[in-house]
């Protein structure tokens, strides 16, 4: 914590603007342009001013993989408002989902692909808090996901009993290698047409839902 007179909203309004500008160099410049030293430079700080905001980069990942998490959340609870059937709720969900990690190439890279330290590390250190706050909400989308495909298969009587939960792990998983697929550029050179393929692979999830 900074050793100034700042209060507490004051100390939280600084790492917050830390925290944007950490997500922003994210956005535009993947993962191996971010560090301290860079991040202090474009906010005209140095690097040891920072970690009295932060105490180190696991503690910034840990905010960053909390704020675009809750940022993928919003936007599928967003996509299946205006929904009017569950299985439409459904293929609005799976397209926000798609949306996002398509249009977010960089952020989606560090929350789905990047080999960091996963909560159980954390734990008996002083980020276990703040590790299990991100930690639950990175189940957002997919307790989300789960509770929908229930709520369709609630309503089709004649469809065999299955895990709903594991069914929603094979969509996300499905979805997470189309959407890697497409985001290093491999899938535009096998098939071209990258948007009809991703329209495909939707179409396909959904059938295999409601069946």
């Amino acid at each position: 914590m900074p050793k100034t007179t700042r209060s507490i909203e004051e100390v939280d309004a600084v790492r917050e603007r830390i925290l944007d500008y950490a997500i922003k160099i994210l956005e535009k410049h993947g993962y191996e342009s971010l560090s301290m030293a860079k991040l202090g430079a474009k906010m005209n700080m140095t690097a040891a001013n920072l970690y009295n905001y932060y105490i180190n980069k696991d503690e910034l990942l840990i905010a960053i993989h909390k704020k675009t998490y809750a940022r993928l959340y919003d936007e599928i609870r967003s996509s299946v408002k205006k929904t009017d059937s569950p299985l439409q709720r459904i293929r609005s969900i799976i397209n926000a989902f798609v949306k996002f990690g398509t249009r977010n190439v960089n952020i989606y890279d560090v929350m789905f692909n990047r080999p960091i330290k996963q909560h159980s590390d954390y734990i008996g250190t002083p980020l276990e808090k703040i590790s299990e706050d991100e930690f639950h909400n990175s189940l957002k989308a997919l307790t989300f996901t789960v509770k929908t495909v229930k709520d369709y298969r609630k309503t089709k009587a004649d469809l065999k009993p299955l895990d709903e939960e594991l069914l929603a792990i094979k969509i996300i998983s499905a979805l997470h290698g189309v959407i890697s697929l497409h985001n290093s550029g491999v899938l535009h050179q096998v098939a071209g047409n990258t948007d009809l393929v991703l329209k495909k692979i939707v179409d396909d999830i959904i059938q295999s839902i409601t069946k």
